[in-house]
């Protein structure tokens, strides 16, 4: 079992993100709101 995920963490390549993909991601994190409701979360986005 220990081999094989050492062999898939080998095939797995890194991605590079631009600066304005982070941005974006974070603010998109940032104006995601959850609202619990009667034992319900909801995300709401804010705008």
């Amino acid at each position: 079992m220990e081999n094989i995920y050492s062999e898939e963490q080998k095939a797995v390549k890194a991605v590079k993100a631009s600066q304005k993909t982070i941005d974006f991601l974070l603010s998109y994190s940032k104006s995601i709101h959850v609202v619990n409701y009667k034992k319900h979360p909801f995300e709401v986005t804010l705008n």
